[in-house]
């Protein structure tokens, strides 16, 4: 039998209330009546009894007593210095909209006039999603998530379920958090920043990857520069957007970068052509021997 680790334990420990806590939200998301307030409630409990965030931990949870625009609903406090935020919308609430009363925009706003605070929550009760707003160029990098549904779209509280949900929400349990995991995944959440995947997209190994799949779906070869250009387009009517700051230098620099790759396109397929005419020619080379040399033993 295989060791139990750590994140085992813990999810051995949640399990029960876990499993309580997803029959609440059922309800939540079947009454027509759930506002809000009932999902703040909710989450308050899920992060206390759940994720961990304990008052024998040190922590404490501290709800917003007026509602407004200029403070968060839950603001988690560890020996009474806040260390993340909660920002919390109704379920079904879209977290991926990016309109300026957002909940990622009001983390960043909440965050900025608390200060030294890098880190923020955004949840609708079903879905959650963890920030880091170390870096203000990008307004907040999403470093992990997790969705209490099930791939039917509905909250399943069976017990085997609801254990592998543990294991994918784990990162934002509160040994996570102590252990100093959130900057690791904000590491790797770097690597996938709005600039290093447009240049991955734009990269001339993906760019033939897709020339590929677009060859087998419509059946026509397609010219790869104009491709690169169609996904410059596409990622730019995106790009104001998903970068902060957006202008026209930032503008500049992709497009420099679309055009060494259009270079580097062109280059690739003349070495291809020069190697296919010197494998012809070698080809042809070797057949003229052969045949020299048959023709000099017939001689013979």
């Amino acid at each position: 039998m295989a060791r139990e680790t750590k994140q085992d334990r813990t999810v051995r420990a949640i399990l029960d209330q876990t499993i309580e806590h997803l029959h609440e939200l059922k309800t939540l998301d079947a009454s027509v009546s759930s506002k809000e307030l009932d999902v703040e409630r909710w989450a308050q409990s899920f992060l206390r009894n759940c994720l961990g965030y304990t008052a024998s931990a040190g922590y404490t949870i501290r709800a917003q007593e007026t509602k407004g625009k200029t403070r968060p609903d839950l603001i988690v406090l560890h020996k009474d210095k806040p260390v993340f935020v909660v920002e919390v919308k109704k379920i079904g609430f879209d977290l991926s909209k990016s309109d300026f009363r957002s909940g990622k925009t009001q983390l960043a706003e909440y965050l900025n006039q608390i200060g030294n605070v890098r880190w923020g929550m955004l949840t609708n009760g079903v879905e959650w999603k963890l920030f880091d707003f170390s870096q203000t160029q990008y307004g907040g990098i999403e470093i992990s998530a997790f969705d209490l549904k099930s791939d039917g779209d509905m909250i399943n509280v069976t017990k085997k379920s609801v254990e592998e949900q543990c294991y994918e929400f784990f990162d934002f349990h509160e040994s996570s958090f102590t252990e100093s995991s959130w900057p690791e995944l904000s590491k790797e959440a770097m690597a996938f920043s709005p600039e290093s995947l447009s240049k991955a997209i734009l990269s001339v190994d993906v760019v033939r990857y897709i020339a590929k799949f677009v060859r087998g779906e419509h059946e026509f070869k397609a010219n790869h520069e104009i491709l690169t250009d169609r996904l410059y387009w596409l990622l730019e009517q995106g790009l104001n957007d998903a970068i902060a700051g957006w202008n026209e230098t930032k503008a500049a620099e992709i497009h420099k970068y679309v055009k060494a790759q259009k270079r580097a396109s062109r280059k690739t397929k003349k070495s291809k052509r020069d190697a296919s005419t010197t494998e012809c020619l070698m080809t042809e080379a070797i057949a003229n021997t052969s045949n020299n040399t048959d023709s000099n033993k017939a001689a013979s």
